[in-house]
């Protein structure tokens, strides 16, 4: 019994030293394994030498920001031709408002100088009447020029087309001075109407200015024959009273005793 545990004992120790032998066996082939498949992870991309996963990612990084770089090139290029665009703008409207202002101030000052001397007219117009009576104040003078000269302006008015030979007779002016008044108050925007070559001065009103404009319009290009020919349907040439009842009875209250013109 003895030899048969000794037997026994020798056969089941080779067979314990041989397991860690296949154990190792084992280890090696699953590592010659993993070593192959890393190796051809490796090779996967023929492209791409050995070693060189590192150099890859890096000329990645570099491609990146080799294009971020271009792309901020790209922003600032617009950006600084947006600013400049923006600058050429800016001077165009400051230029062109200075020559609006420059226009603006001209245009001003010249209204005032024809103001100035439609005022020097108009006080030159006034002293073609006169107030010929005892203990009369200036103002009542001023009030009588004032009169007149409404008076002058209402009579071409109802008149509408007047002779200026008897417009002077009627005012006890020269014809020449009656034209120069007439020009005056249309700069004035007190008359407006034309003067023909028979010596008539032809009252048109703002309205029937309009009645005209409205009718070449409508029609087209016309003749001035044709616009004579037919002026009858916008233009109202029949002469008004001068006054009515009520306008001549506060006429003769208002009127200043005396009232006489220059000859």
């Amino acid at each position: 019994l003895q030899g048969e545990r000794v037997l026994r004992g020798g056969a089941a120790a080779r067979r314990m030293r041989r397991r860690p032998a296949a154990a190792s066996s084992s280890a090696a082939s699953t590592s010659r394994d993993v070593a192959e498949d890393e190796s051809g992870s490796e090779e996967e991309d023929p492209n791409v030498p050995k070693g060189s996963k590192k150099e890859r990612k890096r000329q990645e990084r570099e491609d990146r920001e080799a294009q971020r770089q271009a792309n901020e090139a790209a922003r600032n290029s617009r950006r600084t031709n947006q600013d400049r665009y923006e600058e050429m703008r800016r001077k165009k409207d400051e230029e062109r408002e200075a020559q609006e202002r420059l226009l603006e101030e001209e245009a001003m000052a010249r209204k005032a100088k024809e103001e100035e001397a439609a005022a020097l007219e108009f006080e030159k117009w006034k002293g073609a009447f006169s107030v010929d009576a005892e203990g009369t104040t200036e103002s009542e003078t001023q009030d009588g020029g004032q009169g007149l000269l409404h008076n002058f302006v209402e009579y071409i008015k109802k008149q509408k087309c007047v002779p200026l030979e008897d417009l002077a007779g009627e005012f006890g002016m020269r014809t020449q001075d009656c034209i120069n008044r007439i020009i005056t108050l249309e700069g004035m925007d007190r008359l407006s109407g034309v003067m023909d070559d028979r010596g008539k001065f032809i009252y048109i009103s703002i309205e029937e200015m309009q009645a005209v404009a409205d009718y070449i319009r409508k029609h087209g290009r016309v003749s001035i024959s044709h616009l004579a020919n037919n002026s009858n349907e916008f233009i109202d040439l029949e002469p008004k009273p001068l006054y009515d009842e009520k306008e001549e009875s506060h006429q003769d209250e208002s009127a200043p005793a005396g009232v006489v013109a220059e000859p």
